[in-house]
């Protein structure tokens, strides 16, 4: 595969970001996952989600997303990010649809439904004027992430899981034939757990749980070294993407819900020794690492109307 779209997921990922950017710390009234011990926070948006500003790696805050709440006071754990857009998803005035809430506008959207199904879409027809032409050339990307101030130490779990339900609800290539190159364009989702070193080194690896890969009926597994094409932006570090084969058994574009439930740890351990033999986290054990981050959504450098939803979010 082309090395560009290899390192599709993560050019933007070593971007630091000020926590305290985040708001105020009161915890909402209502339950959420976070009683059972999921590491994901607020599943159902009661807090809302900052929104980053659509310039690359400015990690500055445009707005705040409320989905129809009063937020005063509340921590929100979610961040969007939109990087590449011509249009900025807090400038969106939200509404309420039947039994859920929606961002909307002819670019994107996010809505979130009363039982917690989040819905991302993009549409990249209205944001490049012509296809990407150079592997150098920006791509549009639509994250929801958190980052987590104090990381989570992945060995404090014995059986460590990642378990959501994704399904692709819409993924039509707007390109002609003449214009499609599978080795620039493409539209891929993706859950990424951002895996750090506790112990000090600052070392981390992007670990990716694939979702839809338009190339391929079923994403396949692949790592690399995250250097080469954009210095502003490549993380030189490791991404690492399991096989859709072992978690997927019918082809992930086909409309339907498909579950995910993998153990982690035994292929973050294969993740941690490649990157050790390629200069690496030296001396650091499983033991040592942490969960830092998780970006969930769309990367789309292609010309593409594309939509997933995704519900049942759990680590744990």
């Amino acid at each position: 595969m082309n090395r560009i779209l290899r390192s599709l997921g993560c050019w933007l990922l070593a971007v630091s970001i000020p926590l305290a950017q985040t708001g105020c710390t009161r915890s909402p009234s209502g339950a959420d996952n976070e009683s059972a011990g999921n590491w994901i926070l607020d599943t159902g948006f009661e807090r809302g989600a900052m929104v980053f500003h659509p310039i690359p790696g400015a990690a500055r805050v445009s707005g705040k997303l409320d989905f129809g709440r009063d937020l005063e006071g509340l921590k929100s754990e979610w961040i969007v990010s939109q990087w590449n857009s011509k249009s900025d998803i807090a400038k969106i005035t939200g509404k309420r649809n039947s039994k859920m809430y929606t961002y909307e506008n002819a670019a994107k959207t996010l809505a979130v439904a009363d039982d917690g199904t989040v819905t991302l879409r993009v549409d990249t027809g209205e944001e490049y004027d012509t296809p990407r032409v150079r592997p150098t050339d920006p791509w549009v990307h639509l994250y929801l992430e958190q980052r987590y101030g104090s990381p989570y130490r992945l060995a404090d779990r014995d059986d460590l899981r990642l378990r959501f339900e994704a399904r692709i609800t819409e993924s039509e290539s707007l390109m002609s034939q003449e214009q499609y190159d599978p080795g620039l364009h493409a539209s891929i989702a993706v859950f990424y757990l951002i895996v750090g070193d506790l112990s000090g080194s600052g070392d981390f690896l992007n670990f990716c749980v694939p979702i839809y890969d338009n190339r391929h009926d079923v994403p396949p597994g692949e790592w690399h070294i995250d250097s080469g094409f954009n210095p502003a932006g490549d993380t030189h570090k490791l991404i690492y993407t399991l096989d859709g084969g072992g978690l997927y058994d019918s082809p992930t574009g086909d409309g339907q819900w498909h579950r995910v439930d993998v153990e982690l740890k035994p292929h973050i351990e294969q993740a941690l020794e490649i990157a050790k033999q390629n200069g690496y986290f030296d001396g650091v054990s499983y033991s040592d690492l942490g969960l830092e981050a998780i970006y969930i959504g769309w990367e789309v450098p292609g010309v593409f109307r594309s939509e997933m939803q995704i519900r049942d979010m759990a680590i744990f």
